[in-house]
């Protein structure tokens, strides 16, 4: 793919600029395969209108006028991170499949500044870059992601203890799960919190930025078909919640929650089961638990993805 025109941003307003390119933005992300919903507008501009820490750098790609490649930078402490950074577990911008890696190797060369990226997919255009020539170039391994493959093949004790916790629930008079709406998420926030509070240990919405961000976001993700959120009730109140991510034929389960009192009961592991199954019944390929090796995902068969982290610095900032 030749490129005509490279438009690069790196103003202090260019939020403002990412916003008004939302609809091609979209446009993008549904010609790009690999894209996931971390690399949606839907999920990245309302995370950075909570999120923001240093200078943005948006990098877009144009051929004939039409958006080929967009790639939300921050500058922070000398270096640019990619948007989503510490609360995303898929990081990356989104491309047109046509888009050359060498042409991407000379955007970035324009932008002269060291690149620390990490949580990358091993099919990410920003591994396959060439790196600019007297450039720093470091690839290591980043972290790894629980990944279960669809259909999923349940061992005989995953089995019966979605049959035994099942029954469990009913007798309590816990209703089966349900979608509940995005606007439910403030509730899967408070029973995160709580369980972790039983624990003595901060959970992640100790931040208070990360309320205000699902808040925002969960129903712009919700009306794109990109969020689903499961949950229980008991007398019509939700008791166990998780919000699971659809795109492209995978799902990703990024958080949640339930009533410490009933965690005798497994209604997290129903919660799982049901999303596994509705996934399943759409033909996904694959349920990503997403970073962490808590034992309980790979007890449900997941397998370790990797993801990879590359730093891309200009010669002369090698040494900061």
């Amino acid at each position: 793919m030749g490129l005509t025109t490279l438009d690069l941003a790196m103003q202090l307003d260019t939020l403002t600029e990412a916003a008004s390119l939302a609809d091609e933005w979209w446009e993008l992300w549904h010609r790009d395969p690999q894209a996931t919903p971390f690399q949606s507008p839907a999920w990245l501009l309302p995370w950075r209108r909570h999120f923001e820490d240093g200078e943005n750098v948006i990098l877009t790609l144009r051929q004939d006028g039409r958006l080929v490649g967009l790639f939300p930078f921050m500058r922070l402490d000398g270096r640019l991170l990619l948007w989503g950074a510490g609360t995303s577990d898929w990081l990356g911008g989104v491309f047109d499949p046509g888009l050359e890696p060498g042409t991407l190797a000379d955007a970035l060369t324009e932008m002269e500044a060291a690149l620390d990226l990490f949580q990358l997919p091993e099919n990410s255009p920003l591994l396959r870059v060439p790196a600019p020539g007297g450039w720093e170039d470091r690839l290591a391994f980043s972290e790894s992601c629980a990944l279960l493959s669809l259909p999923a093949e349940l061992s005989p004790n995953m089995r019966q203890n979605l049959r035994y916790y099942g029954k469990r629930a009913a007798r309590a008079g816990i209703a089966g799960p349900e979608r509940a709406s995005a606007a439910n998420v403030e509730r899967l926030a408070e029973l995160h919190t709580r369980r972790w509070e039983k624990r003595e240990e901060a959970g992640i919405f100790a931040d208070r930025r990360i309320l205000a961000w699902l808040r925002e976001a969960a129903p712009l993700m919700e009306r794109a078909g990109l969020l689903r959120l499961y949950a229980m009730r008991l007398r019509g109140d939700i008791v166990a919640a998780m919000c699971v991510l659809h795109g492209k034929g995978r799902a990703f389960y990024y958080i949640g929650g339930f009533e410490p009192e009933y965690a005798k009961l497994g209604l997290g592991t129903v919660l799982i089961g049901h999303a596994v199954a509705e996934a399943e019944g759409e033909n996904f390929r694959s349920f990503d638990f997403l970073r962490g090796q808590e034992d309980y995902k790979y007890r449900w068969g997941a397998k370790d993805c990797p993801t990879y982290a590359r730093r891309l610095a200009p010669a002369a900032k090698r040494a900061a």
